[in-house]
């Protein structure tokens, strides 16, 4: 990963992540129910992973989508909160490899609802955006840096 997003990330990128997630957001429940069907296709086993209503889930994913483009000018901020959210991923069964399918089933909902306005340049930003929030978080879940008594 980039170790700070916010350098990496071009003013235009930038503007095409917030431009694309606010014409999303008045359709917000159909793309995030495209996306769960998407990821629980193509991967079905973290299906099991959800044990809250899929409503409240979403709400969750959206907000948690909505503050890091909010701190898209100051990623290394937002780091401490992603590393907390991939610690907690740990608990509850997260696999390293599902973080990939997650980005991947996101990306396609996001490219589903805007169609021809999602164009190459965007699915790029999309997917640096992603893949920097999904290496933070897999950094903190990852053995090495997670602290002994959450391992046991």
């Amino acid at each position: 990963m980039n170790p700070n997003l916010s350098a990496s990330l071009s003013a235009k990128q930038k503007s095409l992540l917030r431009e694309s997630f606010a014409s999303v957001r008045e359709y917000e429940t159909a793309v995030i129910v495209l996306f769960y069907g998407r990821l629980f296709e193509i991967a079905p086993e973290t299906r099991a992973l959800f044990k809250i209503n899929i409503r409240e889930q979403a709400k969750k994913l959206t907000d948690t989508l909505q503050m890091a483009l909010d701190a898209l000018d100051r990623f290394e901020e937002l780091r401490p909160v992603l590393a907390d959210l991939g610690r907690r991923h740990l608990t509850y069964g997260v696999q390293p490899y599902q973080y990939e399918r997650l980005c991947s089933a996101l990306v396609w909902a996001l490219g589903q609802a805007l169609g021809l306005g999602f164009d190459q340049e965007t699915r790029a930003a999309w997917n640096q955006l992603l893949s920097a929030i999904a290496a933070v978080m897999l950094e903190a879940a990852s053995p090495a840096t997670t602290p002994i008594q959450q391992r046991l």
